[in-house]
């Protein structure tokens, strides 16, 4: 009973206007008060606690990495390479739209970022080549979660500091789950363009404009290779690897002239207000983690769960409903911060591989931002286009089901999707 009252508490401050961090923060407060004799000066050290973690610098340092690529002209030279390789063929700007995300989802790591510049870029230019504005929009959209499946990924640095797992081992296992999921999406881009005779042929293929936009974009190509190279190596950690992506973004950035001082200091104000909030919950999460174990909500929680603990496969769709229903409420973040600790010891009584159902939290996590009402990604990419979500919804349930048979294929063929990954981290 005790759960159901917190959710719902929950659930009327945010339906009031409280904002989230608030939301969490109070609730584990009054639950603290009235349910346990503790003192309440263990709220400040839990506070503290909820941020106090090596792997959570590389957030803030990522953040900031992405917004200095942006300001440093490198998304417009990642369009650039994607538009000679496949902008001549029906339906390129779709085309050029995901790739421009994967490349870009490669760099910054977290979903906003990567609506917010590609859809700057390609929204207005698919319009005016007669994409329709909720395409333009849905196809946008769910390139971003692009960002958090490939890394360096902002939410799989949240998971793996949450559950004690490796940051790099997570890393290594996005790479060919984010690749399988491009592919899809370029799969899906095609068959909406075809069938609806979208966009129009471009200028005919040219090695010489491949060839000049390659070189243009070798510095933001470099910049993924850097952060791996550095991880796989061993060299550095990703938290170390996110300061190599900031000092890339200065120096390329100042050395193509494209990166001004007004600039760098708009990149540090934007990546500060975005940290700030990050962390804000982080710290209230903290709290509310510390309540739920105060009051042995995750016993109470995982419980009717054990009749299934000899079928992970049980576990993890009735686990994947759950967080699925929760995307729908909840923000990625609060809901990783929220409802993954109390599912953690279940993963740990069956045969569940750690791995498997992190990547499954973060395939639901981006189903989450295509899925209003919460729908981050797609708030950033309606609004730039001007239309409404209903309208983008509608192409955008194809880009869905992708992420839905790479959660089922994570769920159902493990071995399959992790044989990859598996040899990257041997």
């Amino acid at each position: 009973m005790t759960p159901l009252l917190m959710l719902i508490t929950i659930l009327v401050l945010l339906a009031v206007g409280v904002p989230i961090a608030f939301s969490l923060g109070v609730t584990a407060l009054l639950f603290l008060i009235f349910f346990t004799d503790l003192k309440l000066n263990i709220i400040v050290q839990q506070l503290f606690q909820g941020v106090y973690s090596f792997p959570l610098l590389a957030i803030p340092l990522f953040i900031f990495a992405g917004s200095l690529m942006n300001q440093g002209g490198m998304s417009k030279r990642l369009v650039n390479l994607s538009l000679s390789i496949v902008g001549m063929v029906k339906g390129g700007l779709a085309f050029v739209n995901v790739i421009t995300s994967t490349f870009f989802g490669a760099i910054t790591g977290t979903a906003a970022a990567a609506s917010a510049a590609v859809g700057q870029i390609m929204i207005p230019e698919m319009n005016k080549d007669n994409y329709p504005p909720g395409f333009s929009a849905a196809t946008t959209s769910a390139g971003s979660s692009l960002g958090i499946l490939i890394p360096p990924s902002v939410p799989m640095i949240l998971y793996g500091s949450i559950a004690g797992i490796s940051v790099a081992d997570l890393f290594l296992t996005g790479i060919p789950i984010g690749i399988f999921v491009a592919i899809g999406y370029l799969i899906v881009a095609f068959i909406l363009s075809l069938k609806n005779d979208y966009g129009s042929k471009g200028e005919a293929f040219s090695f010489k404009y491949l060839f000049k936009t390659f070189i243009e974009s070798i510095p933001a190509l470099i910049v993924p290779f850097v952060i791996l190279g550095g991880i796989i190596s061993g060299i550095v950690t990703p938290t170390e690897s996110a300061a190599l992506a900031v000092l890339c973004g200065i120096v390329v950035g100042f050395m193509s002239r494209e990166l001004s001082w007004k600039g760098l200091m708009y990149a540090l104000e934007d990546s500060v207000r975005n940290t700030a909030l990050v962390m804000f919950i982080l710290a209230t999460a903290g709290i509310l983690g510390f309540s739920f174990s105060a009051l042995n909500i995750g016993e109470q929680m995982i419980e009717p769960f054990m009749q299934y603990a000899d079928n992970p496969i049980a576990v993890m769709l009735l686990a994947s409903i759950i967080l699925f229903i929760g995307g729908f409420i909840f923000d990625g973040t609060v809901m990783v911060v929220v409802l993954v600790p109390l599912f953690l010891p279940l993963v740990q009584a069956t045969a569940i591989d750690p791995l498997q159902f992190a990547i499954v939290v973060i395939i639901v996590w981006g189903i989450g931002q295509q899925t209003p009402p919460v729908a981050s990604g797609l708030y950033i990419t309606t609004a730039i286009a001007n239309v409404s979500m209903l309208e983008a919804s509608k192409y955008n349930i194809l880009y869905i089901l992708v992420l839905v048979v790479a959660l089922m294929g994570m769920i159902f063929y493990p071995n399959i999707m992790l044989y990859f990954p598996k040899l990257l981290i041997q």
